[in-house]
């Protein structure tokens, strides 16, 4: 494929990171604004996550089924013309803000995974094999910069038009992916292969998958702690805008300020990998990551100033792609190869399981107690789990005795 469609293939992916970025920002203001209730934060979040998990063996069907790159196109149409009408309506009915926006976020949330797999499918089939890592650390680079670049410019914008003005802009980048994708058809369609009748089907691809878990233990454990991290993470995605701008009384901007910081501490966590794994084993490495983002859960449940719960957020948060390195290296040794789409797809499903239930604690628990004693409790749980499963990990994992282990990043 010629240098120029690639360029265009990566425009589209940084277009499709920037509208992520900008429903991450304008979605928990909107519904904050709207009813002024931390509870309706949390179910928001529970209605926008529980569609993306339960879509992930979907999206994986349709792109064995169909051109991984027509998948990638219609799901970034769909979110682009979602975002328009949303806008549309929230301006024309202000009054029914709420079921509006969650519904913008249910149907967004389920095209993003039908995005996300396609274009993890389509990229080897536009790259050749040798320029592969150049083309996966480019996109980890568009990635990592819209998580920095698109909070910053939504808070610049949010200073001056409403929060639903950046679903028009939203709208926009979307659209720009799509178009960006769909003007690539000749060049996508040659680069996929001709498709071959799956014979073993859907159900015979789970019930495969989980005589996997079933013989190997230590994934469980692996997903129990990857379960407790996301649930911290998830308080703190269903709540940083209601307790900036709620608890702490501060601006839409400093919400904005909150995510670009924790983008460049994430980047900052991620350039240091190379140098953390020539001193460490990658299970340590995990371990102190796990520690951190527990303590981070923590300082956000007991801080009494912004600064301190910004600071316990981006501790959480940098902390979670140096926990990543381990649980994706550790898992990689346990994986048979020829199984690993369909076990990967099943552990990223449970493992997500928990952002949903952490929404819907905070819509339970979040009106009577209060946010921050959902922090504590939830970074307790997560200090137990870990106290429960130390020492079978310690024993069991690969990757505790290798100071040079080769860090496998796996999907």
């Amino acid at each position: 494929m010629q240098r120029s469609a690639i360029l265009r293939f990566l425009l589209s992916r940084a277009a499709s990171s920037l509208g992520d970025q900008f429903l991450m920002f304008a979605v928990p203001l909107i519904v904050y604004r709207s009813t002024g209730s931390v509870a309706m934060s949390g179910l928001a979040f529970f209605i926008e996550w529980l569609p993306r998990i339960c879509s992930l063996p979907i999206a994986g069907n349709l792109c064995d089924r169909l051109d991984s790159w027509r998948v990638y196109g219609f799901a970034d149409t769909a979110r682009a013309i979602s975002c328009a009408c949303v806008a549309w309506l929230a301006l024309a009915t202000p009054s029914n803000s709420f079921p509006i926006i969650a519904g913008l976020s249910a149907v967004c949330a389920f095209f993003y995974a039908q995005a996300f797999i396609a274009l993890e499918s389509t990229v080897p089939r536009l790259v050749m094999p040798e320029h592969m890592p150049k083309a996966q650390a480019l996109l980890q680079a568009i990635d990592q910069t819209a998580s920095i670049a698109g909070p910053a410019l939504a808070a610049l914008l949010a200073a001056r038009f409403p929060p639903s003005g950046l679903l028009w802009v939203a709208a926009s980048v979307f659209g720009l992916s799509a178009l960006s994708v769909w003007s690539l058809r000749n060049d996508l369609h040659r680069a996929e292969p001709r498709r071959t009748e799956d014979r073993e089907g859907f159900n015979a691809g789970v019930v495969g998958a989980v005589g996997v878990l079933r013989d190997k233990p230590v994934l469980w454990a692996l997903i129990a702690l990857s379960m407790g991290v996301n649930l911290i993470v998830g308080v703190a995605l269903a709540t940083g805008a209601a307790i900036t701008t709620g608890r702490f009384g501060l601006s839409n901007s400093l919400f904005g300020f909150l995510q670009t910081i924790v983008g460049v501490v994430a980047l900052a966590s991620f350039l240091a990998v190379p140098y953390l794994t020539r001193r460490l084993s990658v299970y340590w490495i995990g371990v102190v990551a796990f520690g951190m983002i527990v303590a981070g859960g923590l300082l956000m449940g007991m801080a009494s100033s912004f600064p301190v719960f910004v600071l316990g957020y981006a501790l959480s948060f940098a902390s979670c792609g140096l926990f990543n390195v381990y649980i994706r290296t550790e898992r990689a040794h346990w994986i048979p190869r020829d199984q690993l789409g369909r076990v990967l797809s099943l552990i990223v499903l449970l493992n997500q399981l928990s952002l949903p239930v952490a929404g819907l604690i905070v819509a339970t628990f979040g009106g009577r107690l209060g946010v921050q004693p959902i922090f504590i409790a939830v970074s307790m749980l997560g200090l137990l789990t870990y106290a429960a499963l130390w020492r079978y990990l310690q024993r069991n994992s690969r990757t505790a005795d290798s100071l040079r282990m080769m860090v496998v990043k796996v999907e």
